[in-house]
């Protein structure tokens, strides 16, 4: 599970260190694009008469951002910092119930889920090396996702109903990039994503999703 506890400091490490940054260097817009899967995405749903755990497949997930890269100060242990707003999509197919005892029953049922968030990042830090070729970062973020469960079902017996929430959001990782050419950057990561209690017609649903991912940058410079 990723380590909640980290995010917040590093949430405002990120906008502490935004504003001198920004008036310090020329900012260069960027456009990116994501792809990749959700290994995980309800992880309990439970009401007033007890709670079930849940198994996914692995689904699929689609990504867009835009936001300015800038150069850090020359005395701080890091090389660039990125700001971006974030739009998202996933999907993922609930496949087993499971109760305290271990018992399990095979359901059919689809959770998708969009998030907005607003990014940021630190490239080649302290804590990393400068000096190979590749681009090293950490990442958080937070913002809102909206999910939507369709009907779980049990041997055409329908446990929970069709419901859509949204709620608070959070994400943090890290990854490595390559630049291809001045423009193109090519990169892989993981994420977390969590969000506060979805609530879908009575059922409340724990969300934490790992996401591995594989983008393409494009920068204006």
């Amino acid at each position: 599970m990723f380590n909640k506890s980290m995010l917040c400091p590093l949430l405002i490490m990120l906008v502490i260190a935004a504003p001198p940054a920004f008036a310090d260097s020329t900012t260069k817009p960027y456009v990116g694009v994501t792809i990749g899967t959700p290994l995980t995405s309800i992880n309990k749903l439970s009401d007033s008469s007890g709670s079930l755990n849940t198994d996914s497949n692995p689904g699929y997930l689609a990504g867009l951002a835009a936001g300015v890269r800038f150069d850090s100060w020359e005395s701080w242990n890091i090389e660039k910092i990125r700001m971006e707003a974030e739009v998202g999509y996933r999907s993922s197919e609930l496949i087993r119930l499971k109760n305290a005892q271990g018992l399990s029953s095979d359901v059919s049922g689809k959770v998708t889920v969009t998030n907005f968030m607003i990014n940021g990042y630190l490239e080649n830090t302290s804590m990393l090396s400068q000096d190979l070729p590749v681009i090293i970062f950490l990442t958080a973020g937070a913002g809102a996702a909206m999910a939507s469960i369709d009907s779980i079902t049990y041997r055409g017996a329908t446990l929970v109903a069709a419901a859509s929430d949204t709620q608070l959001a959070y994400q943090g990782g890290f990854g490595a990039g390559y630049e291809l050419t001045k423009h193109l950057t090519l990169d892989a990561s993981y994420k977390y994503l969590g969000t506060t209690e979805f609530k879908f017609a009575g059922i409340k649903a724990q969300y934490g999703s790992h996401n591995i991912l594989l983008g393409a940058r494009y920068l204006f410079k």
